[in-house]
C-alpha cells in the first residue's frame, strides 16, 4: 500500500534507491533481515528519481500516514513513520509542525538527523520537530578507529545539536543508531552497504515497531 506524491499516482515505486535501502533496514525479510521483518510496509513516495523533493510533498506524506484512507478517521493511522530526509528548518517550520501533529494523533515518527556533522547546530528539518525521535549515526565497534567516519562511537558525518531558533533551544538528536557500513536491500534485488543517518533512522523505526507489537497500549 502507499501513494506517489511526486507523480500523483498510486504506484510509489522507488526510482532512486534510497528508500529501498532504508526500508530493508527497518523491515527486510529476505536473506538479510531487517529489525522488524514481519512489519507491514506502507510506501509514501515524496522524493523524485534524483533524491530531491518539496516540503509540500513531505507534508502530504506525513498527513496520509496519519489518515491512510483519507476519510478523516485517524484510528487506522500508521504505527510508525520513518523518514530519512531533511532540509533547512526549525521546530516551527511546516514540516516539523506536521510531524508534531502526527505524534499527537498516535504515530511514532522517527527521522534522520542529517549528515552535516561534526559541526554543532546542524540537525536537519523535520528532525527539528519537538516530538520526533531524531536519530544520529553511531559506528559499529569493529569500525571505530578503522573507518574514516569512525574516530569515535559517533560518526563524524552525523549532524549534531542543539537545535537553536528564535524561541529557544532543544537537545537533539534524541538517540543514535548504527549508520556506517550498513548492508541492506537495493532496487531490482540484491544488497549493498551504505552509510548515513538515513541508515540509522530505520533501525530505530524497526525497534519502535517491535515495541508497539509487544505493547499495543503504549503511546508515542
Amino acid at each position: 500500500d502507499g501513494y506517489d506524491f511526486v507523480n500523483d499516482d498510486e504506484d510509489p515505486m522507488d526510482d532512486y534507491g534510497h528508500g529501498t535501502h532504508c526500508a530493508g533496514i527497518a523491515a527486510g525479510n529476505g536473506n538479510v533481515k531487517g529489525v522488524a521483518p514481519d512489519a507491514i510496509l506502507y510506501a509514501y513516495k515524496v522524493l523524485n528519481e534524483m533524491g530531491g523533493g518539496t516540503e509540500a510533498d513531505v507534508i502530504l506524506g506525513i498527513e496520509r500516514a496519519v489518515d491512510p484512507n483519507n476519510d478523516d478517521d485517524f484510528s487506522d493511522c500508521i504505527d510508525v513513520i520513518s523518514m530519512s530526509l531533511g532540509g533547512y528548518g526549525n521546530p516551527d517550520d511546516p514540516a516539523s509542525q506536521a510531524v508534531d501533529n502526527a505524534v499527537e494523533n498516535g504515530v511514532v515518527v522517527v527521522i534522520s538527523a542529517g549528515n552535516s556533522g561534526p559541526s554543532q547546530k546542524t540537525i536537519r528539518s523535520p528532525g527539528t520537530s519537538r516530538k520526533a525521535i531524531t536519530v544520529g549515526a553511531s559506528c559499529k565497534t569493529v569500525d571505530i578507529g578503522t573507518d574514516n567516519y569512525c574516530s569515535s562511537a559517533v560518526s563524524s558525518f552525523s549532524s549534531r545539536g542543539p537545535v537553536v531558533w528564535k524561541e529557544g533551544s532543544m537537545i537533539k538528536p534524541d538517540v543514535i543508531a548504527p549508520g556506517v557500513n550498513i548492508i541492506s536491500t537495493v532496487r531490482n534485488g540484491g544488497y549493498e552497504s551504505n552509510s548515513g543517518t538515513s541508515m540509522a533512522a530505520p533501525h530505530v523505526a524497526g525497534a519502535a515497531a517491535l515495541l508497539i507489537q509487544a505493547h499495543s497500549d503504549w503511546l508515542p
